[in-house]
């Protein structure tokens, strides 16, 4: 592969093709009060996926920007009360948006194909195929995330309130891909309101889709032994608003 596909479902091998056409419905787990996310596994073949990571690891990783947000001393130290502790999101990843043209990795995510891929018909399709409600075609939020030994995204709901649009929900879309150098990544997000719901991301490439907002978090990637410098999590990220936006929010 010199470059990605244009279309998405280029990437796909028979097996997700058909998983998608099929897929589990958020409303459907919803009604059964269970988390709404979906998960794909060994839906892009192993060489695709090498691909997929040396592309990413030649045109996109020496422009990430670090994004740091440690734990603030003040969360503990101005505490005046016990059990009233209140977290902010926490992260430590690599990212880079390109949504807009004064993005500085948009000439690069173009150059690979990435810009194209990640907005096509099937991008678009893969989002839809687990929700009833009609996603926004015209327009979607897309973003690069990578994740090295050690790396994380603290406990957060994703919910936005104040923003009529996605107050009641919306849909993001994960395509991953892990190099062998990455040994565990977990995501935990929550069952019945507890945090008791593990999935291990790590696999070499896999497509998750969640209907937020629910609360959730990544553990810190853990690097095979000797791997440390290496090991590393890509996250493709596509966030879709639903069109109309919902009318209620279902949690």
């Amino acid at each position: 592969m010199d470059r990605f596909p244009s279309e998405f479902e280029d990437l796909l091998n028979r097996r997700g093709r058909r998983l998608i056409a099929d897929a589990p419905q958020f409303e459907d787990l919803l009604k059964k009060r269970r988390t709404p996310i979906v998960f794909f596994e060994n839906v892009i073949d192993a060489g695709v996926a090498r691909e997929c990571i040396r592309l990413l690891d030649e045109g996109m990783f020496p422009r990430l920007q670090r994004m740091e947000h440690p734990i603030p001393r003040e969360a503990l130290t101005e505490m005046t009360e016990n059990y009233t502790e209140q977290l902010r999101k926490t992260m430590r990843v690599r990212t880079a948006t390109f949504n807009s043209g004064r993005s500085r990795v948009l000439a690069a995510a173009k150059e690979i194909g990435l810009d194209a891929m990640m907005n096509s018909k099937s991008f678009l399709r893969l989002a839809q195929s687990v929700t009833k409600h009609t996603l926004d075609g015209a327009w979607w939020g897309r973003q690069v995330i990578c994740y090295g030994a050690g790396d994380y995204s603290g406990p957060h709901n994703d919910h936005h309130p104040e923003d009529a649009p996605i107050r009641n929900g919306f849909v993001d879309l994960h395509v991953m891909f892990s190099n062998p150098g990455v040994a565990q990544h977990l995501l935990v997000y929550e069952d019945r309101r507890f945090l008791s719901a593990v999935h291990d991301i790590s696999a070499g490439a896999a497509i998750a889709i969640y209907r937020l907002p629910f609360w959730h978090y990544t553990t810190p990637l853990m690097a095979r032994r000797g791997h440390e410098e290496t090991a590393r999590r890509w996250l493709l990220l596509g966030s879709f608003d639903y069109d109309p936006p919902l009318e209620t929010l279902e949690y």
